[in-house]
């Protein structure tokens, strides 16, 4: 049996940090209207992939439930 697991890579703490401080000094040069559109797009990522995490747990729920409660009640 196969199981897929629905996650994105993780970023290492490293480059995290190394990208947090490319963003910050970047920020410094931006308008106040691109920093604010770019947490828009990180934000519409966010609500993308939550979105697809719980579609994908009500599928999972579906099949293996079949109307007999929650398959993860937890």
């Amino acid at each position: 049996m196969t199981v897929h697991v629905v996650a994105p890579k993780r970023l290492g703490d490293a480059r995290f940090d190394a990208l947090c401080l490319r963003v910050g000094e970047a920020a410094e040069m931006m308008t106040d209207d691109q920093i604010l559109c770019l947490a828009d797009v990180l934000h519409e990522a966010l609500r993308v992939r939550r979105r697809l995490r719980h579609e994908v747990q009500e599928r999972v729920e579906r099949r293996l439930c079949a109307s007999e409660g929650l398959a993860f009640p937890f």
